[in-house]
């Protein structure tokens, strides 16, 4: 069921039944030059899409909005910042929970969401409601190791993104990843993460600073297919599906 496909009143009887509210949540940033600005809130959706059959389970409109003010060098990138999410966030569960909804499931796919979403979740804790959240690119690298440390942008996410549409995707415009390291022992690991000498510090600073391509991971995304994307859709859609079973029994 969909949320923004139904009419106030059969919202009223859904919203009654004790449903999951399903809310894809993302951004709207660079991806690298070779994946589409959506990617972070198209893969949430998905991945929604594909479980809105599921009994007693609404999906809400996705947020395509998100925490990324270290992107904002690359054209495209739109930030609305934590409090602009959390505000947005809290604004949705409130406004359902008036509505009679508990339960919901935050569909996430940008790490940078995360302060915002776990403070909007414990609000819906405080009152009386359970919020739960999954990084789906984190899930499905600790559920399946062909998934495994994936970065920003690289074969896992482009790979995701074909799956979902190709047309977001354009491999000929993929370039080098070129890391800058800050020194010879500070080692670019991460968007905002370095490594010394095999400790994670976390150095924030803008992603063009640190990789002038905006792709970042072990994976160059020249060797993205669709088949790798949908298998790691796949395996998203079944922990998420079995989650939400055993999410009922809350």
């Amino acid at each position: 069921m969909y949320l923004h496909k139904m009419t106030s009143t059969q919202a009223e009887t859904a919203l009654k039944q004790d449903p999951i509210i399903v809310i894809p949540t993302g951004s709207t940033e660079q991806h690298g030059p070779q994946c589409a600005l959506g990617t972070d809130f198209l893969v949430p959706q998905h991945l929604a899409d594909r479980v809105s059959g599921k009994k007693n389970v609404i999906v809400a409109p996705a947020i395509p909005f998100g925490v990324c003010p270290y992107h904002m060098s690359f054209a495209g990138s739109i930030d609305i910042g934590y409090e602009g999410l959390y505000t947005l966030m809290s604004g949705i569960t409130r406004s359902l929970m008036h509505h009679g909804a508990r339960r919901f499931l935050v569909i996430n796919g940008h790490g940078g969401n995360n302060p915002a979403l776990d403070k909007a979740a414990l609000d819906v804790y405080h009152a009386g409601g359970i919020m739960a959240s999954i990084d789906w690119w984190s899930v499905v690298g600790q559920i399946d190791e062909r998934f495994a440390n994936g970065g920003h942008g690289d074969i896992l996410e482009t790979s995701a993104m074909m799956a979902v549409d190709e047309s977001c995707v354009d491999l000929s415009l993929s370039r080098d990843m070129a890391p800058v390291h800050p020194t010879g022992e500070i080692k670019a690991q991460y968007i905002q993460m370095v490594n010394f000498r095999g400790g994670l510090v976390r150095m924030a600073r803008d992603t063009k600073e640190l990789a002038s391509n905006g792709w970042f991971g072990p994976g160059d995304p020249r060797g993205s297919t669709k088949k790798f994307g949908q298998d790691m859709m796949d395996v998203c859609v079944e922990f998420i599906s079995e989650f939400i079973e055993e999410y009922r029994k809350l």
